[in-house]
């Protein structure tokens, strides 16, 4: 499957889509910023299917802003 990229924050966001046995659409998601090892992760959320490969994309894009507004900067906020 294609890879999906967005550069957000200073950070690039790939998603993955991948079709299940049953035809639905799930988002494995990858952030990195520069260099550095990227983080890989699958969401996990109340709907994890999509019915098309766009909106398993949209979601994992937005994943992955979530998951760099609150894993990753969150910490440094609290300081």
């Amino acid at each position: 499957m294609q890879t999906h990229t967005l550069a957000w924050r200073g950070y690039e966001i790939a998603v993955q889509p991948e079709q299940n046995e049953f035809g639905a659409w799930r988002a494995k998601v990858s952030v990195r910023k520069g260099s550095e090892t990227s983080i890989e992760f699958r969401p996990e959320t109340v709907q994890p299917e999509w019915l098309t490969e766009a909106e398993a994309v949209r979601d994992g894009f937005e994943w992955g802003r979530r998951f760099i507004r609150q894993k990753i900067e969150a910490p440094a906020d609290a300081l």
